[in-house]
């Protein structure tokens, strides 16, 4: 048996309160063995039960843009060595990016972003 993933496009409410995705009702899986335990109903702070109507109202993030770090690496005026060492990554990194072998991703491509609207508060931060 195989399971067929969708991507979640559209959540939303019925008007008999149901959770809907992609246009058909969403049915919780629950696993009826655990939920004699204490546990089950146990409070957790940290992970709240949601509504569906909560569910229903979450928003997508919009992906960051991408920063070409060439730009951002000039405009600090740093060479390829520098920009380097001062943000972590090794130099055949900085080098990959700028020739577009390789694009940043996560940490690295938040803080060209950060760089890149910001230049002058990452320079007080890292002490340039």
């Amino acid at each position: 048996m195989t399971t067929k993933i969708e991507r979640i496009e559209r959540v939303r409410l019925d008007r008999e309160g149901r959770l809907r995705s992609n246009g058909r009702v969403v049915h919780a899986r629950v696993d009826r063995s655990r939920l004699n335990s204490r546990a089950a109903f146990a409070p957790d702070k940290d992970a709240p039960v949601l509504t569906a109507r909560e569910i229903a109202s979450f928003r997508r993030v919009k992906p960051l843009k991408a920063v070409d770090p060439s730009v951002v690496r000039k405009r600090l005026r740093m060479s390829q060595t520098a920009f380097a060492h001062v943000f972590g990554v090794s130099v055949r990194t900085v080098q990959e990016w700028e020739q577009r072998r390789r694009r940043p991703t996560g940490a690295a491509r938040a803080l060209l972003q950060v760089v890149d609207r910001e230049p002058e508060a990452v320079r007080r931060a890292i002490g340039l």
